[in-house]
């Protein structure tokens, strides 16, 4: 370990293990870290150990709750799970009736075409109309901002398997830890989806999930989920019930790029792409927004945020003063010949929600920020800018200086210090001012 010219800093380098992707601080100077190759090890001071993880996935997320309770995801090709009945009967049984319906209608069509055009518009509209129309009551406007929405159904329910076929062969994956990783539980998750996010609610494990979020031979797709693991029941009854096997969950309709618990207003903030438009529709599905926000219960009311555009929500952070701060994707979603891709943006915004209202952050001379963080409970905050540079403020955002500049490129409070990966394998930790 080293410390830097700053007294508040202490510097973490780990020559011999490959870059890293992710890490977690648990104590000032241990934790855990993710390489680049899918290893997990545990450090303790520049000491890292090797933990032994399941081997029926690479790993793409972990999360620990505590020194000993911590869960992993990830994504393998296996063979196809049997199709379920669930939410995928559901929306296909509307367009097989209306193949029928057309089908009807074109045997007709020789004795009367003009009937069977209307008996086809009123029989597919009745359809659509009854389909629309029944989750509307769940759904009102937020009196405090216009851009926000208030969801009075009960969303949390047990969910059948979800699919995205182009994901073809490939099953998500979810280990469960309850002694530092001497020992996995591993379960199969009822998705293909890709597990995007990892986050602790209590002693339950959330799992976010993107259907696709990268554009190629495979067209992208913004559909997501929110997955449960766990049984504690004290904020949510329902989830005394819940099992491993046949999870509880959240019909999101939209891709989750990450997840963040604010102890600040006890909130589950769930954020990503915009909605995935289904048929039938859904309140989830009917309503814009690329920020879901849930109380601790995971129970009604919820809220929907929408930014100003459809690009997906890269980082979220509130600050102390209760606005919401976000970075946004240098990216936003394109229709091409009925592919779904991306259009490069010039720049990777920063937005701040104050007041009910979206408003441009400009901290120049930077235009384009990967991450906002702000330390819970304080007034300071990070910048994370695209150049790997890091900017603080101790303001709530009114003014912001650098603090840092050396290839930077993840950001993660923990308790009163801010905690960053620079360069290929070194963590740095930084106590925020007045916490030395």
């Amino acid at each position: 370990m080293a410390f830097s010219r700053f007294a508040c800093m202490k510097t973490f380098t780990f020559s011999t293990l490959p870059p890293l992707q992710d890490f977690q601080f648990l104590t000032d100077s241990s934790g855990y870290v993710l390489t680049q190759t899918g290893q997990l090890y545990r450090f303790a001071g520049q000491r890292t150990t090797l933990v032994e993880t399941p081997r029926q996935f690479p790993i793409s997320h972990f999360y620990f709750r505590d020194q000993t309770h911590g869960a992993l995801v990830g994504t393998a090709q296996a063979p196809e799970a049997p199709v379920q009945k669930g939410g995928g009967a559901a929306a296909a049984l509307p367009l097989l009736l209306l193949l029928w319906v057309a089908w009807q209608g074109r045997r007709k069509a020789a004795a009367g075409p003009l009937a069977a055009a209307w008996g086809l518009l009123l029989v597919t509209s009745a359809l659509l109309f009854s389909c629309s129309s029944a989750w509307q009551q769940y759904r009102t406007p937020d009196p405090t901002s216009p851009h926000a929405t208030v969801l009075t159904h009960t969303p949390l329910a047990p969910l059948s398997f979800h699919r995205y076929f182009a994901n073809k062969g490939q099953q998500a994956f979810v280990a469960l830890t309850q002694n530092q990783g001497s020992s996995w539980e591993t379960h199969v998750m009822p998705t293909n989806f890709y597990p995007s996010a990892l986050a602790a609610v209590g002693r339950n494990f959330v799992v976010g999930t993107y259907a696709r979020q990268e554009a190629g031979p495979v067209p992208l797709h913004g559909d997501g989920d929110l997955w449960i693991y766990g049984t504690e029941a004290t904020r949510t009854p329902r989830l005394a019930a819940n099992s491993n096997l046949h999870p509880y969950g959240i019909r999101l309709s939209r891709g989750v790029t990450g997840l963040l618990v604010s102890a600040q207003d006890s909130a589950l903030y769930v954020f990503g792409s915009d909605r995935m438009p289904t048929l039938p529709s859904s309140v989830m599905s009917a309503t814009a927004g690329n920020i879901f926000v849930l109380p601790s219960s995971l129970q009604a009311p919820t809220k929907l945020v929408d930014t100003p555009d459809t690009v997906d929500v890269q980082s979220l952070s509130p600050a102390q003063t209760g606005e919401l701060w976000v970075t946004m994707a240098g990216r936003k979603p394109h229709l091409s010949r009925g592919t779904l891709g991306y259009v490069a943006l010039p720049a990777k915004r920063l937005l701040r929600f104050a007041a009910g209202q979206w408003r441009p952050v400009t901290v120049p001379p930077f235009t384009s920020f990967e991450q906002v963080a702000f330390v819970p409970g304080t007034p300071t905050g990070y910048l994370l800018a695209e150049t790997g540079a890091i900017l603080e403020t101790r303001t709530n955002g009114e003014t912001w200086h650098p603090l840092a500049s050396r290839a930077v490129r993840r950001l993660h409070p923990w308790q009163h210090a801010i905690t960053w990966l620079q360069g290929e394998n070194q963590l740095v930790l930084h106590r925020t001012p007045g916490r030395e």
